[in-house]
């Protein structure tokens, strides 16, 4: 069974903020997902500006262009994982921006369709690429190959999961598993009548795992933030620098980028016994928010998926 999907954009007002979206700009959204961020740029940047737009699933990129065919040339897309930042947009002629947007979750769509195999709510096989077209390791191949004391620190990990040992020994114990369901209920079992389960699913934290490893999330963070921030242009006819903007939803993918923003919003590295600088490191961001920007109140409400977003933001200096 397969949900037709429905995206709602997390933090969409604060994003618009932060890039601070004008008449004329141009921007790139780094992970498109159904278009929902990329639609509200396109409308605010009128028919001069320009938007790049890249995601690594082919579905989803296909289900945004037809959403914002109406925005017309104004709009580029890319079939790309925002790794190739760097090429794809010197490739489309994006060489300085005003702003680069990243969102870190997962789209609806990915969600919604069991074939993909990324919900345990829904029967599917355990797939969890998000570019199925790239290759590469499954999550099948994950928990039906590793051993234990590897899917142990995978959960562990990845996952922040506690109790990863004795679910890493239960999927051994339990092997072949093929579908989500299959996994789900192994975790369930793994973990049995453990107290502190009532928030979430037992599996979420198993499944966040298997998914941040089979897509190589962690390491396109690494390699794609150094690439924004050299996108971002200066003298675009404002009184500011471009601008690079982070939704995450998972803490390691947080203090990967809150360490980014905070390295590059310092003039020296060095140690504080150095009495003279000597890494010659030079500042090139300025921290936007002193604190990680969340979602109010109201919009968790109306949309649970955002009670875990994280916003940072950080713009170029000279």
């Amino acid at each position: 069974m397969t949900m037709k999907p429905v995206h709602v954009p997390v933090l969409l007002p604060e994003a618009m903020h932060y890039l601070d979206v004008r008449p004329g700009g141009v921007f790139v959204d780094c992970t498109t997902g159904l278009g929902g961020h990329s639609a509200a740029i396109a409308e605010a940047i009128g028919e001069q500006g320009r938007l790049l737009c890249l995601d690594q699933d082919r579905e989803a990129l296909e289900f945004a262009r037809a959403s914002l065919a109406p925005f017309g040339r104004r709009v580029s897309f890319a079939h790309a994982n925002f790794r190739e930042l760097a090429h794809v947009a010197a490739e489309n002629g994006f060489a300085a921006v005003d702003g680069v947007l990243m969102d870190l979750g997962i789209s609806s769509m990915q969600i919604g369709t069991a074939e993909r195999g990324f919900a345990f709510g829904l029967e599917g096989p355990l797939d969890m690429r998000m570019d199925p077209s790239s290759g590469g390791e499954t999550a099948a191949d994950i928990v039906n190959t590793w051993d234990e004391a590897a899917l142990t620190s995978l959960i562990r990990t990845y996952g922040e999961e506690p109790m990863a040992r004795r679910i890493a020994r239960t999927l051994v114990a339990t092997r072949p598993l093929r579908t989500t369901w299959e996994l789900a209920r192994a975790v369930e079992q793994a973990v049995g009548g453990a107290r502190g389960r009532t928030q979430i699913h037992p599996a979420t934290k198993v499944f966040l795992a298997l998914r941040i490893r089979v897509n190589g999330e962690l390491d396109s963070l690494d390699a794609v933030l150094p690439q924004a921030r050299s996108l971002l242009g200066f003298g675009t006819g404002r009184d500011h620098g471009g601008r690079l903007v982070v939704i995450s939803f998972h803490s390691i993918e947080d203090r990967i980028v809150k360490r980014y923003l905070r390295r590059e919003a310092t003039a020296c590295l060095c140690p504080p016994s150095l009495p003279v600088c000597r890494c010659g490191h030079v500042a090139t961001l300025r921290d936007l928010a002193r604190r990680a920007v969340r979602p109010a109140d109201d919009e968790v409400t109306s949309n649970p998926r955002a009670r875990s977003a994280v916003l940072r933001a950080a713009e170029r200096i000279g």
